[in-house]
């Protein structure tokens, strides 16, 4: 399965979320590319969209990807990564505190200062795609901090890797396309395009505007892959 853009894909996922449709539901997109796709995931079920910033952690040059920080303090380190990089906890978690500044400026610049309530709410995390996992695990163990009655994670396609990393922390995980030897999320479309921050804040601006009537979708592919 290949995807035309991120709102295709969005599309797309939002039939097999459907049965999240009505009750307290909240959708966060996964900042950059991941909002794009929680955008048609929020319209179609209704329900109130917000972004969450999370910032894969790089070693230049080297691979693989060595975890990822999250706003709210989230800081996920994989344990294979840092065996395979031959690099301490202590040098992981100093090089994390120095992402974690970016991420606070990206939350200031999309968003402000204010989170979005989850307490007793499902809340649907969305990204475009889950290579490594770190991001969305990052983003999870924070949101479950936040007391929501349940946290379930929508991604269009992902690695059997990231799949694996993220189903702990969170009560459903649902993928409609599983690439084994995906190295990178633009491998399953067609157009994936960096999204610049004044696009998303139009896309936050958008979702908040009244709802014009649609078509309901219907979730009637039960294809894809879910745990």
């Amino acid at each position: 399965m290949r995807f035309r853009d991120r709102a295709d894909a969005g599309r797309r996922l939002a039939a097999r979320l459907l049965p999240y449709r009505g009750g307290e539901v909240r959708v966060l997109g996964l900042a950059r590319g991941g909002l794009r796709v929680a955008y048609e995931v929020a319209h179609a079920l209704d329900a109130p969209l917000d972004v969450w910033v999370s910032r894969r952690m790089d070693v230049p040059g080297r691979m693989p990807v060595l975890g990822a920080v999250s706003e709210g303090g989230g800081i996920y380190l994989d344990p294979d990564a840092l065996r395979d990089l031959g690099l301490s906890e202590v040098e992981a978690r100093s090089r994390a505190r120095a992402e974690a500044s970016e991420v606070d400026t990206q939350v200031q610049r999309l968003r402000g200062t204010s989170e979005p309530s989850l307490s007793g709410a499902t809340v649907l995390l969305v990204d475009d795609g889950l290579v490594s996992g770190a991001t969305a695990v990052a983003a999870l163990q924070v949101l479950r901090r936040r007391h929501p009655a349940r946290l379930v994670l929508g991604v269009p396609v992902g690695t059997p890797h990231g799949l694996a990393r993220a189903r702990p922390e969170a009560d459903a995980v649902h993928c409609l396309e599983v690439l084994p030897a995906m190295r990178d999320a633009s491998e399953a479309y067609d157009d994936f395009r960096p999204l610049p921050d004044v696009e998303l804040r139009q896309l936050l601006v958008r979702a908040r505007e009244p709802a014009q009537p649609r078509e309901l979708l219907e979730s009637t592919d039960l294809g894809g892959f879910w745990m």
